[in-house]
């Protein structure tokens, strides 16, 4: 009865969020939303081109990001695995510049998209490689891979004359002000994909929880595990970073709430992410653009500044539990 309350009371509260981006902007509506379904005139305009893709994409890309940082915190076995620290939002923002930089951009969002996809698997196979198997090896030289990653970008596109290859503030802190009915279409499907892809290795991750040894005796085979998972990560990343750029700590500090919530079970962790992920970032990207109109935050800013004393409040009551297994 508690889980179904907690859903319930969380999509109330998604659909009331998704209400408000629609409603409350620069431009003031002389109608209600609803009136305008079916109208062609400037209030509709701004709601269904520009309003309302904006909120749909948070919902897809804040559900993708809530699910990613589930996965990779069980996938990695660290409680800060997240994708942003462990380099995959790196390497899908490098993926996306160099295929900006080097004019291939021209075959369109589906080229940069799949470069992104491509570059965040790579990344995240790349740091498995190299990383020691035990402890925090995964973590640090996660953060050293993202930071050679970055400083890569910056130069890119710093040496780039190319006009759609944006700024060094849009791919580290992330915004949502790009995206139109055209973009949400095509990454949607990646980011359903990817989410399809974690539910189906979710069971597994529960076993893998326990060790690599006991998984392995209990049928479960750790590399294709990990293999699967990385796939799925990089739908989930190479997606999302191609189209609104790096958006940090929604992937960290969702997964510690919603284990408060359900607990560590992996299947009710990650639909329950999905949709903490949507609110968390429908809520962020909403403050982001209402709080100093006619400015905007950026909205990795914001959701850092808002996320970090959250997670620390959290880490420091101890009721974000986990066990870390050799």
């Amino acid at each position: 009865m508690k889980k179904v309350t907690i859903y319930c009371s969380g999509l109330i509260l998604l659909l009331f969020l998704f209400w408000l981006s629609l409603d409350i902007g620069i431009v003031q509506l002389h109608q209600s939303v609803l009136s305008l379904i079916g109208k062609h005139n400037i209030d509709a305009t701004t709601v269904w081109q520009v309003r309302f893709p904006r909120a749909l994409g948070a919902v897809i890309i804040g559900a993708g990001l809530g699910v990613a940082g589930a996965v990779a915190q069980g996938i990695f076995r660290n409680p800060l695995a997240e994708p942003t620290l462990i380099g995959l939002s790196s390497g899908a923002t490098l993926g996306t510049i160099a295929l900006i930089a080097s004019g291939a951009s021209i075959y369109g969002t589906r080229a940069n998209i799949g470069s992104a996809v491509l570059a965040a698997a790579l990344t995240a196979l790349l740091v498995q490689w190299l990383a020691p198997n035990k402890g925090f090896g995964f973590l640090l030289t996660g953060i050293a891979i993202s930071a050679i990653l970055t400083s890569i970008a910056g130069l890119l596109i710093s040496m780039s004359p190319k006009p759609g290859i944006q700024s060094i503030t849009f791919w580290d802190f992330g915004s949502l002000t790009l995206l139109n009915n055209s973009t949400v279409g095509m990454i949607a499907p990646y980011i359903e994909v990817g989410i399809i892809i974690s539910f189906l290795v979710s069971r597994r991750l529960d076993i893998y929880s326990l060790g690599e040894s006991s998984s392995h005796y209990m049928g479960v085979n750790p590399k294709r595990l990990r293999l699967y998972a990385i796939i799925g990560l990089a739908f989930l990343i190479g997606a999302s970073v191609s189209a609104v750029g790096s958006i940090a700590f929604i992937g960290l500090l969702v997964p510690h709430i919603v284990r408060l919530l359900v607990g560590p079970a992996h299947r009710k962790m990650l639909s329950l992410s999905a949709l903490v992920g949507a609110i968390v970032l429908l809520m962020a990207d909403l403050l982001a653009r209402t709080l100093f109109e006619p400015n905007e935050i950026p909205l990795g800013l914001l959701t850092s500044l808002l996320g970090a004393p959250a997670l620390i409040v959290l880490l420091r009551l101890r009721r974000a539990s986990w066990i870390q297994h050799d």
